[in-house]
């Protein structure tokens, strides 16, 4: 194998720089190796845990989408009850409104003030107690041919 050369490989691969070097290089530890590993271990910390950021983030989005059609189930059975309401107070409101068109055709067709008080003086005129019944009128009769 030949030894890496940043020079002559422009490539700055990681693993490009573990794999050209030859076995003995591998064997000793040297500085940079421990550098490399110390950036990778740090690497790996990082992806983990940016990993798990994005598993929690699905996780909360996830929780967060359910709630949201909870809530919009609820709200839609909350509108269906008020719409359910409203047209039960329109209903009522239109008996309502029959009644009380009901209730002017009876006030119409009733009888005036004035009406009773004509009906009432001619009342007092023939005074109807001092009427005559049938059996008193027959035994009146009766009296009378008898005579």
């Amino acid at each position: 194998m030949e030894e890496f050369d940043p020079a002559i490989n422009p490539q700055n691969n990681v693993e490009a720089q573990m794999f050209s070097q030859p076995s003995k290089e591998l064997q000793k530890t040297s500085p940079e190796l421990e550098q490399l590993s110390g950036i990778l271990s740090d690497l790996d910390r990082r992806l983990r845990t940016l990993e798990e950021r994005y598993s929690n983030l699905r996780k909360k989005l996830s929780l967060t989408d359910q709630n949201l059609l909870e809530s919009e189930r609820a709200f839609n059975k909350d509108l269906k009850g008020a719409n359910e309401d409203v047209l039960q107070l329109k209903k009522q409101v239109n008996e309502f409104s029959e009644k009380i068109l009901g209730f002017d055709d009876e006030i119409t067709n009733s009888a005036k003030k004035i009406d009773i008080k004509v009906i009432e003086k001619y009342l007092t005129l023939w005074d109807p107690k001092n009427f005559v019944t049938r059996k008193q009128l027959k035994d009146y009769l009766e009296s009378r041919q008898e005579q």
